[in-house]
């Protein structure tokens, strides 16, 4: 009795009683129910719980998938998190000494860079992007990860994204890889409707009437969008030709005016940003200009300085003499 006693104890401490070992081959598995007062996640309790019922390769694999969950939803996340922050930090700088209206203000985080560079001994091809110079002081000499971080970045930046915005730009576009392996994830044709149906709705350019014996219309028409397909006339008329009431049509029309729309803005911003490039060229080869200038007009003024002290002191030497000769003359 004592020793099946022990057995007993022993079992206890393990989570279970092994009952076979006091003749009875039934093993009973101790409640693992989480407790309710636990601090663990919902996630953890479950790991926690397939883990203890992991009998089969299936079961291993049920638990190495919530485990990866918990990886994902919390390491993964928060890693990601801080990534994106630093991320748009870095985008900010880039902003700043690009578009402040302060142009100290731009000169001085463009010094900043060079400087930066300059201390860590960083080497560029004269192609390089200066966004891949302001990812590569943030992350360092990794090239695989800052050739990745500045395509997610210029990606943003050409897609106009606001430094406010650029963790919900990635989010949305698959993340930094994403972006990298295949560009950020176009808005299909019923997204391009939605974005442009409200301002094209509220754009009336003109009223059209057609004849009833050409066009079969229908009061279930009424306040619903159709597609007018015309010719554009020398005369500056459009022929109309024909009236789809089709609401592929209509998305397709829609999609196809929001990205005309988003073509003629990024048309506008280029250049405006080449504008803003050409006065600064200007801008910087006038004042070196004028700074040449200068530099020429102090060598001048230097060179007739030294000129006027190389005269003065000729003439004091001859007045010298002459005055010596005057004095032998006396004696």
């Amino acid at each position: 009795m004592q020793k099946s006693t022990s057995n007993l104890a022993s079992s206890t401490t393990t989570g279970s009683i092994d009952l076979a070992a006091i003749g009875h081959p039934v093993s009973v598995v101790l409640n693992t129910t989480p407790d309710p007062k636990s601090k663990k996640t919902d996630i953890a309790t479950a790991i926690d719980t397939a883990t203890a019922k992991v009998t089969t390769p299936q079961d291993e694999l049920k638990s190495l998938e919530l485990s990866r969950i918990s990886w994902e939803t919390t390491e993964l996340a928060a890693s990601n998190r801080r990534l994106y922050a630093i991320l748009t930090q870095a985008y900010t700088f880039y902003l700043v000494m690009k578009t402040d209206t302060d142009k100290a203000v731009r000169l001085q985080h463009a010094d900043a860079l060079k400087a930066f560079i300059d201390e860590r001994n960083y080497v560029f091809s004269p192609s390089s992007h200066d966004m891949t110079r302001v990812v590569k002081c943030v992350f360092g000499v990794d090239r695989r990860r800052v050739s990745a971080y500045s395509i997610a970045l210029r990606e943003a930046l050409r897609q106009g994204t606001a430094a406010e915005n650029l963790i919900g730009f990635l989010e949305t576009n698959g993340g930094v890889e994403q972006i990298r392996m295949g560009g950020t994830k176009p808005f299909t044709v019923t997204e391009r409707a939605m974005l442009a149906e409200d301002e094209v709705l509220a754009n009336c350019i003109g009223k059209v009437k057609f004849d009833p014996l050409l066009i079969d219309a229908d009061p279930d028409w009424i306040d619903t969008q159709v597609v007018i397909i015309a010719t554009y006339l020398p005369t500056g008329e459009f022929e109309a030709n024909a009236v789809v009431r089709h609401n592929g049509a209509v998305n397709s029309a829609l999609a196809a005016y929001y990205s005309n729309q988003q073509r003629k803005q990024r048309e506008a911003e280029k250049a405006e940003r080449e504008a803003i490039k050409e006065a600064e060229e200007a801008e910087a080869a006038n004042n070196k200009k004028a700074a040449k200038s200068k530099d020429e007009a102090m060598e001048k003024q230097k060179a007739k300085v030294v000129a006027e002290v190389a005269e003065a002191k000729r003439i004091a030497a001859n007045a010298e003499i002459f005055e010596g000769l005057f004095t032998a003359d006396a004696i």
